[in-house]
């Protein structure tokens, strides 16, 4: 979920364009008002006195330093992809990328929350087909990717994080039962520990990580793949579950339909069944089902965590989205499905109606455009 920051200072965006500047190697101007970003990142779109134009991102703080390493080092060994931003230069310090400009346009966030049904349902197909395509080109970049990150880290970095969010989670889940007086045995959410190991089929791939609908360009060529701050080298069965779950990590966790939700997800195998045969059977159900309720899990301790802890909700004046609450009732209740974790099928049933009893949770409702473009 984005974090909104203060507008930057004149100063720091001069400078930002002054050293983009010196590694471009052609003077750069600001177009327009920065992007909106976040709390580690300014991102601004320049010209060159020729009048072509480039987009600059500076990774600020301590936070900025691994955003920078994962994502230039993505967009590095994605060189020739063509759904991705092309990496024209960067600096190390102070840390910061310049990428080619793909242009204004929509993201399938704006589709989602617009009026048009099969437009949704159409473009959601299109995010499907760009991240399978991205798994395909990123399953042969894992040395580059790595040894990429390790060059631009100070130290070492992870390359795949969700073992130890799984581990976070077995603990935290403990923590938000007792608040929620659901009695739970010790221990009993560990099995969320095991499950990278209960994956049947091998099919790793670079992926952004955080795949929202809002971090890509809906182009008349395809979807193009943006923000790669968070990338890593992971299981694949993870990006597709966001169609499953949706959108676990996302601001724009509206519900899906069913029926555009199921085309999309056929879509992503039929293209990722090409290079990996499996991806089309019955163990790679089994691997979605595995992945769909671990998201469930993960993304509902974050949700309720808030909740539980009293913190104040984040709203956004242009990011509509659904309560936190009934978010975690979904996820709870797509965990009590309990097709691939059915040790913890009861348990996400009680924690769902204490949920439900605590913050009047209810469904999430359909993405706008799904719902006949009003939101509820």
């Amino acid at each position: 979920m984005t974090t909104t920051s203060t507008d930057p200072t004149p100063d720091l965006v001069a400078e930002t364009l002054a050293v983009a500047s010196d590694r471009l190697g052609s003077p750069l101007t600001v177009v327009g008002e920065p992007f909106p970003g976040s709390r580690r990142t300014l991102v601004v779109r320049a010209r060159t006195s020729d009048g072509s134009t480039f987009v600059v991102k500076r990774y600020l703080g301590d936070e900025g330093a691994e955003a920078y390493a994962r994502e230039a080092s993505a967009l590095a060994a994605l060189a020739g992809f063509g759904r991705t931003p092309s990496l024209l230069a960067e600096c190390g310090d102070p840390r910061l990328v310049v990428m080619d400009d793909l242009g204004e346009g929509q993201h399938l966030a704006d589709v989602l929350l617009g009026e048009d049904a099969d437009r949704a349902a159409a473009t959601l197909a299109g995010w499907a087909t760009a991240v399978a395509g991205l798994h395909r080109a990123g399953r042969q970049v894992r040395d580059a990717f790595e040894a990429g990150v390790l060059a631009r880290s100070a130290g070492p970095v992870e390359l795949d994080g969700l073992p130890g969010l799984l581990e976070a989670a077995a603990t935290d889940w403990g923590r938000l039962a007792t608040a929620l007086d659901v009695p739970v045995a010790d221990g009993a959410f560990d099995v969320l520990t095991t499950v990278p190991g209960r994956l049947r089929v091998d099919a790793s791939s670079l992926s952004a990580a955080d795949m929202c609908p809002d971090n890509n360009l809906v182009r008349d060529s395809g979807l193009a793949l943006l923000d790669f701050e968070f990338a890593l080298w992971r299981p694949v069965v993870w990006d597709a579950a966001y169609l499953r779950v949706p959108w676990p990590t996302c601001w724009c966790a509206w519900s899906l339909e069913a029926a555009a939700a199921d085309v999309a997800l056929g879509r992503w195998r039929d293209e990722v069944g090409k290079s990996w045969p499996a991806a089309l059977g019955p163990d790679f159900d089994h691997d979605l089902d595995l992945a769909t309720e671990a998201w469930a899990w993960l993304a509902g301790s974050w949700c309720l965590a808030p909740l539980v802890d009293g913190e104040p909700r984040r709203t956004h004046p242009l990011k509509p989205m659904p309560r936190m609450p009934d978010r975690v009732l979904g996820f709870l209740r797509t965990a009590a499905a309990g097709r691939a974790l059915p040790e913890l099928a009861d348990t996400a049933v009680q924690l769902a109606r204490a949920v439900e009893a605590t913050y009047a949770a209810t469904d999430v409702p359909l993405a706008p455009a799904f719902a006949g473009g009003v939101l509820r």
